[in-house]
C-alpha cells in the first residue's frame, strides 16, 4: 500500500491525507522531518550522498536525515525513525535539538512539484558510527564554514571527506537545495555552539 500522507491548508491546518504519489503530482502541502548532523566538538557537518536508485536527485549531496512524516505520525517520531533508516544511528529524541519548522520554497519540476513544511532538528555527535541503509550511497564529512560559503556567498565547491578520511571536491550544482533552511535555522545554531563561525556568517 503506498504511503499515506496528512495534507495542509496554507495556515497549516490539517485538511485530510493523500497517497504520496499524488501529494507530489498535485503539490499538496505537507510535513517533511529534516535532520543536520554536526560534531559534538568541531564545527564539522555529515551530509549523505542519495543512492543512486532514488528517483528524485539519485547521486546527490543533501543533508544526513529528511523524509517525510506518515499520516498520524508526530514529528518527534518521524525524525528518529528517519534517522535509523537512513544512517543508521539508534538516537532518542532526548538527544536531539529542535530548530522548529521552516516552509521552503516550492519546487516545481516536470513531473514533481514539492510544497512542504520542514521540521527541522540537529543531531550532535563525533564520529558517529554510520549504517547508511539502501536509500543512501554514502555518508560524509564537510567543515561547517566550507559549507557555510557554498550557502551564501556562493562558492563554487565544497572540500569533503569519506568517512575513511579520503578527501575530494564536491561542485556546488551536485547538492541538493534547501533554499534558506540552513541560514535561517541551522546557521544561528552553529554560531551558538560554535562561535568561530560568526565571524564568516555575520
Amino acid at each position: 500500500m503506498e504511503e499515506q500522507l496528512d495534507i495542509f491548508d496554507g495556515q497549516m491546518r490539517r485538511i485530510g491525507t493523500a497517497p504520496r504519489s499524488e501529494v507530489h503530482a498535485r503539490g499538496l502541502l505537507h510535513q517533511v522531518v529534516h535532520c543536520w548532523i554536526a560534531g559534538e566538538t568541531e564545527p564539522v557537518l555529515y551530509f549523505q550522498q542519495r543512492a543512486h536508485t532514488k528517483r528524485d536527485f539519485p547521486d546527490f549531496y543533501d543533508l544526513a536525515c529528511g523524509g517525510h512524516i506518515g499520516a498520524g505520525e508526530q514529528p518527534d517520531t518521524a525524525v528518529v525513525r528517519e534517522i535509523r533508516e537512513e544512517t543508521g544511528l539508534r538516537v532518542t529524541r532526548e538527544q536531539l535539538t529542535a530548530l522548529g519548522q521552516y516552509r521552503a520554497p516550492d519546487l516545481r519540476l516536470p513531473d514533481f512539484f514539492d510544497r512542504e513544511t520542514s521540521n527541522v532538528y540537529v543531531l550532535r555527535q563525533d564520529a558517529p558510527q554510520f549504517a547508511p541503509g539502501e536509500e543512501v550511497s554514502r555518508m560524509i564529512c564537510v567543515q561547517a564554514e566550507d559549507f557555510r560559503r557554498m550557502e551564501q556567498e556562493g562558492a563554487a565547491f565544497v572540500h569533503a571527506a569519506d568517512m575513511d578520511g579520503t578527501k575530494f571536491v564536491i561542485p556546488r550544482e551536485n547538492w541538493c537545495c534547501h533554499d534558506g533552511e540552513f541560514a535561517a535555522l541551522v546557521l544561528p545554531y552553529l554560531q551558538r555552539v560554535f562561535p568561530e563561525l560568526s565571524a564568516g556568517g555575520d
